[in-house]
């Protein structure tokens, strides 16, 4: 918190949060009433969840290549206009089953614009050391929302009515829009000199290019679905849990929100103890264990007391993997490409989110509440320990640290200059290595982690070959779309990137360096 910026940044996040909290409160609970069965009131969740799937990735290529600050002003505008068009048309009585997933999905379109280029901020606003704990106070204020908001928005329901819930998640986007407008101030987004802005598609490829040859965030994408798919269970049936099995009222259901919200600030807190104790790795198993054992006696042993007790228990569970799963990925991307690779984050948490209500929609129609909650419980538990043959680091290399040498200055002929600047012509790059054979398997292993390298950088093929006549020859070659994007790869280099490169250097054996060619496809 000394860190101002981030004071701010905090601030946002959690007004933002509490509107949300309140508005998703209000949203599950009128559908309860409007059409009270276990699919449609799963299917409120799939909609605010679902259109991060599909927006998160166009989002974090945006989030990278434009203005920041004005994007997000831009986009809580957008946010402002959908949730007061709710809060009219349900003061009117307009709204039906249908407008309402309608309205909260469009509502969702426009903050799955936003997320990417909020949450990818926080490493704008603290150095790197405190960036882990930032995070978890980031979640920590988001779950106050969460124990304040639920309980706010079932008792504004109870005695105001949901349009006035709907209209107070409208003023937040006015407040946050403002703290952007007037406190926030972000570095510019920097472009190597005489390069035309990034294209929109070739950011998006390029996102996804880095999450699979970034061995760290791949893995945390992965321990996220695993999470996330059985964690959703909760959040898409407690509503109606709260009113058909416990038979209770919007207030309540409020309460069960902010114990899991309560929870999850005792368990941020408690974050730097079990840092201490635990690498990242158990901590994630951890938390599946304690969402999915908090299921166990909800499903087994209804009760108000014993759910509440369980769902502190759960908000412990859910901010432990939550955070350690996002910082995992916020540490492994590089600056240039991190909105994008929490975008991924997002994508793969909503879509479990919202893929994962819907099935267990499906399923607590079949099975019943109890039933479809013993499954998510038992599934839970199983698949935290079967994840962890996808092992987290314990520490992430610094991808931010530049390189040793300075970027290589490719020479180039006046003859091909004019069309190798107009761009649009594939540019293939080959490095011919001279390698004792006795050393092949080294070598071939070292190549490894350089075409992952290349591959982060924006290389969208790469081959390694060896001469049949001269065994101890070898060619590595790598394409790019074309010259600006060679030179947009060059500025990309980190530590990480030239030391792969050197490693795979150190095995060559010729009185000069490994020969570097670039050619132009016409």
């Amino acid at each position: 918190m000394r860190h101002r910026l981030f004071c701010w940044l905090w601030a946002g996040n959690a007004i933002s949060a509490l509107g949300t909290w309140i508005q998703s409160t209000a949203s599950a609970w009128v559908m309860t009433d409007l059409a009270p069965d276990p699919l449609m009131v799963s299917l409120t969740q799939a909609a605010a969840q679902l259109p991060v799937l599909l927006l998160a990735l166009p989002a974090g290529a945006l989030a990278d290549v434009v203005d920041r600050r004005r994007y997000l002003i831009w986009t809580n505008l957008g946010m402002l206009v959908v949730a007061g068009a709710l809060a009219v048309l349900y003061l009117l009585g307009l709204v039906d089953a249908i407008l309402l997933l309608a309205l909260t999905a469009l509502l969702a379109c426009v903050s799955a614009m936003n997320s990417p280029a909020w949450s990818s901020s926080v490493p704008l606003t603290v150095p790197r050391q405190d960036l882990a704990q930032a995070l978890v106070l980031n979640s920590i204020g988001f779950n106050m929302a969460r124990a304040l908001g639920p309980a706010l928005g079932g008792a504004i329901v109870a005695g105001a009515g949901a349009a006035l819930a709907f209209g107070i998640n409208a003023l937040t986007f006015v407040l946050v829009a403002a703290i952007v407008g007037l406190a926030l101030v972000f570095p510019a987004t920097r472009q190597p000199d005489g390069l035309p802005p990034e294209r929109i598609g070739r950011a998006i490829r390029l996102g996804l290019r880095y999450a699979t040859a970034e061995p760290n965030v791949r893995t945390a994408l992965i321990r996220s679905a695993a999470f996330y798919a059985c964690a959703s269970a909760i959040w898409a049936l407690l509503p109606l849990y709260v009113r058909d099995v416990l038979g209770l009222a919007s207030g309540s259901y409020g309460i069960m929100l902010g114990s899991i919200g309560a929870g999850a600030v005792l368990g941020g807190i408690a974050m730097p103890m079990l840092r201490a104790r635990f690498n990242r790795d158990s901590l994630v198993m951890l938390a599946g264990l304690l969402t999915g054992t908090a299921l166990l006696p909800i499903a087994l042993a209804p009760a108000a007391s014993t759910t509440i007790a369980c769902m502190l228990v759960y908000g412990i569970g859910w901010i432990i993997g939550s955070s350690n799963l996002q910082a995992t990925v916020q540490l492994a991307c590089a600056p240039w490409v991190r909105a994008r690779g929490l975008a991924l984050y997002q994508a793969v948490y909503n879509g479990g989110m919202g893929l994962g209500a819907i099935a267990w929609g499906w399923l607590g129609m079949h099975a019943g509440l109890t039933g479809t909650l013993l499954a998510a419980a038992l599934g839970s538990v199983v698949i935290a320990l079967l994840a962890r043959s996808q092992p987290l680091p314990s520490e992430v290399a610094d991808p931010s640290l530049p390189a040793r040498r300075p970027p290589l200055k490719p020479s180039i002929d006046d003859g091909v200059r004019e069309t190798l600047m107009e761009g649009g012509h594939p540019v293939l790059v080959t490095v011919a290595y001279v390698v004792d054979p006795g050393e092949a398997d080294a070598f071939r292993t070292a190549m490894v982690s350089l075409r992952l390298a290349r591959r982060r950088d924006g290389a969208v093929a790469w081959r390694l070959a060896r001469d049949i006549s001269r065994a101890d020859h070898w060619i590595e070659t790598f394409r790019l779309p074309d010259w600006h994007e060679l030179r947009r790869g060059l500025a990309r280099i980190n530590l990480l990137d030239d030391e792969a490169s050197r490693a795979a250097a150190q095995f060559h054996r010729g009185d000069a360096p490994p020969t570097i060619r670039i050619y132009l496809s016409l």
